[in-house]
């Protein structure tokens, strides 16, 4: 054999054990998933006799016990935990977590009136779209599709005005913490 003609022979041999390789391994995108994957897992914790925790316990089944277990595990003589009293600070928070879930309730109670009110429109619309999909429909029931027509659209305009009221409210309720001193992270 020549030199070119070994040269060429072993690029040929290269050349297909890379495409054998990449065949087996999968596709580029797989193995980008794969890496993706082992970043997302947490690192596990290996222990040894060498850094095995003398003082505390190890959980290898999840968190841990429960307030009730705790209360069990602690020795009669140690005395009970004292209430807080209630400081400047913490009426400060328990007055701003009352903001938050006065707004909270006001928000949810504006995306239940706007689902209420998608679904009339939705509703409306298929509606329509029977009654004017048959003629024999049209001609025969007029004064019922009106009626109909006629509910449909008080219904619709007022959620609309309930959505508008509720949407006020909200921003009067704001309005209230703001004067109160709510700090406007808290109002989020």
């Amino acid at each position: 054999m020549t030199r070119i003609g070994c040269k060429l022979g072993v690029s040929v041999v290269v050349v297909a054990s890379a495409l054998a390789a990449v065949a087996q391994s999968g596709s580029l995108g797989e193995y980008a998933r794969a890496v993706r994957l082992e970043k997302r897992l947490p690192a596990k914790k290996v222990y040894t006799n060498d850094n095995l925790p003398t003082t505390t316990t190890i959980s290898v089944v999840g968190p841990s016990a429960t307030a009730e277990e705790k209360a069990a595990e602690k020795p009669l003589d140690e005395k009970p935990e004292q209430k807080e009293t209630k400081t400047p600070e913490n009426k400060a928070s328990q007055g701003e977590q009352a903001w938050q879930d006065q707004i909270s309730a006001q928000k949810k109670r504006i995306a239940d009136l706007e689902r209420e009110l998608y679904l009339t429109q939705r509703e409306y619309k298929l509606q329509v779209a029977n009654y004017y999909a048959d003629a024999g429909t049209q001609l025969r029931d007029q004064k019922n599709w009106a009626d109909q027509e006629t509910k449909f659209r008080a219904d619709i305009a007022d959620r609309q005005a309930q959505i508008n009221e509720a949407k006020a409210q909200l921003q009067d309720l704001e309005e209230q913490a703001r004067k109160e001193g709510v700090s406007g992270s808290a109002l989020q």
